[in-house]
C-alpha cells in the first residue's frame, strides 16, 4: 500500500487534472511528454535500456492522449496537429527501437516549441477574454482632473 504522502499526491494529481481548464491540461500533457522523453534520453545515456524503454512508452502514451483529444471534424488544423503528433510518436518509436538519443532530442525540441506556442496562444486568449476596466466616470467634464491653466 502506498504511503500516505504518495496517496495524497496521487489524489491531488487526479483532482488537479480533473478540474484543470483545457488549456492547462494541454500544457500539462506537453510537459509530461517532455519530461518522459528527457528521462528516456538520460536512461539511454546511462545504458539503462529498460528504464529508457518505459519512459519513452510513457511519452508516446501522452502524445497518444493529445492525438485522441483532437476534434477531427475541426478541419485542417486538427489534421495537421494529428500529423505532427504522429511524427512525434515516430521519433520516439525510432529512438526506442534503436536506443538512440538524436530522435529524442528532435522530439523534445519540437515538443517545447509546440508547448510554448500553445502557452502564448492561451495567454493571449485569456488576456483578450478578461473584462477591461470601465473608463472612469468624469463628473466635472474634465476640468477638475487636469489643471490646464497652470
Amino acid at each position: 500500500m502506498p504511503s500516505s504522502s504518495a496517496a495524497d499526491f496521487d489524489t491531488y494529481r487526479t483532482v488537479n487534472v480533473e478540474t484543470a481548464p483545457q488549456a492547462k491540461l494541454i500544457i500539462m500533457l506537453y510537459n509530461g511528454a517532455i519530461q518522459r522523453a528527457e528521462e528516456g534520453k538520460r536512461q539511454i545515456e546511462k545504458g539503462k535500456l529498460q528504464d529508457a524503454h518505459n519512459n519513452l512508452l510513457r511519452a508516446q502514451d501522452i502524445i497518444a492522449e493529445l492525438r485522441g483529444s483532437l476534434n477531427m471534424r475541426a478541419g485542417a488544423v486538427a489534421e495537421n496537429l494529428n500529423r505532427i503528433y504522429e511524427y512525434f510518436q515516430h521519433l520516439l518509436v525510432t529512438a526506442n527501437i534503436r536506443k538512440e538519443t538524436q530522435p529524442i532530442e528532435e522530439c523534445i525540441a519540437l515538443l517545447i516549441s509546440m508547448r510554448d506556442t500553445w502557452q502564448e496562444l492561451f495567454d493571449r486568449v485569456a488576456k483578450e477574454d478578461r473584462p477591461q476596466p470601465a473608463p472612469a466616470q468624469n463628473q466635472h467634464g474634465g476640468a477638475g482632473l487636469i489643471n490646464i491653466q497652470g
